[in-house]
């Protein structure tokens, strides 16, 4: 009597995907260009601290190198590549097929990835913007008032705020398009960037992820006039009715590209692709 053979259930081929996925990632020779970004961003951030203009101080140079560079580049593009390669890179080396051969769920698989590629990206993004702070607060004189660690915990949870959003996005890309890496690209320069810089409207910024990251980041450091208009030069004066939940419009985006991704991957019949 030939039994049929036993799968791991939900939460053990989650965490098995994860555990996968973070060994297979972290062999990527992108960490090695995302470790030197680490080391040079702080450098020209102490650079610069010895030159910061009168009236910005620490808090206003941490502030701005902090979200222009690791908020809206290094997370984000980091997070997509990551997650386009967590899913459509077994894809186009088809191990997708001896994957899809064993008795597990799929959904179970991609919700692995999401996660290993969300912690992974969002652990480099606080350690890189921990880097930073640390490099501006050596600078003393730019901190009259003392130095204001707060802004690092702030910071800290709009980095895991931003790769949980950007993996959920990337795995649908990953798992839904033949060219995703093009629609990533397309997706933080075209929509990302122009919904952000250019006076649209409330609903569209709902839909987006930058702006309600920007929202929370401007909750958790209530910037005076000047630093809220530098971090959102779309707008005179920060206006909070703009984006009123941002935590909610965040968990509406990331879970309905989760669920979408999850519907594609477990109902499509992949081919191999070729790698772009």
């Amino acid at each position: 009597m030939t039994t049929k053979p036993q799968g791991l259930g939900s939460l053990a081929t989650i965490v098995e995907s994860a555990r996968q996925t973070w060994n297979l990632s972290r062999r990527d020779r992108l960490w090695w260009f995302v470790a030197a970004i680490l080391v040079l961003v702080p450098a020209l951030a102490f650079v610069l601290a010895g030159r910061a203009e009168d009236g910005l101080g620490g808090r206003g140079l941490f502030c701005l190198m902090a979200w222009w560079l690791h908020g809206t580049v290094i997370v984000p593009w980091l997070t997509l590549y990551l997650g386009v390669q967590a899913v459509h890179g077994r894809i186009e080396d088809r191990t997708f097929q001896y994957l899809f051969l064993r008795p597990v769920r799929k959904v179970a698989l991609l919700a692995g990835n999401w996660i290993a590629v969300a912690s992974m990206a969002g652990g480099t993004g606080v350690l890189g913007m921990g880097l930073l702070f640390g490099a501006v607060a050596l600078r003393g004189d730019l901190w009259p008032d003392g130095i204001e660690w707060g802004l690092a915990g702030a910071f800290a949870v709009v980095a895991g705020a931003a790769a949980a959003a950007y993996a959920a996005v990337a795995v649908l890309f990953g798992a839904f398009f033949r060219r995703p890496l093009v629609w990533a690209a397309f997706f933080v320069v075209g929509v990302q960037m122009l919904a952000a810089n250019l006076p649209v409207s409330a609903g569209l910024r709902r839909l987006t992820i930058t702006d309600p990251l920007r929202r929370l980041l401007l909750d958790g450091i209530e910037p005076d006039r000047r630093l809220a208009q530098m971090l959102w030069p779309a707008e005179r004066d920060f206006r909070p009715e703009l984006i009123e939940h941002p935590l909610r419009d965040l968990l509406l985006l990331g879970g309905l590209c989760l669920v979408a991704a999850g519907m594609a991957y477990a109902r499509t019949e992949y081919d191999s692709r070729e790698r772009e």
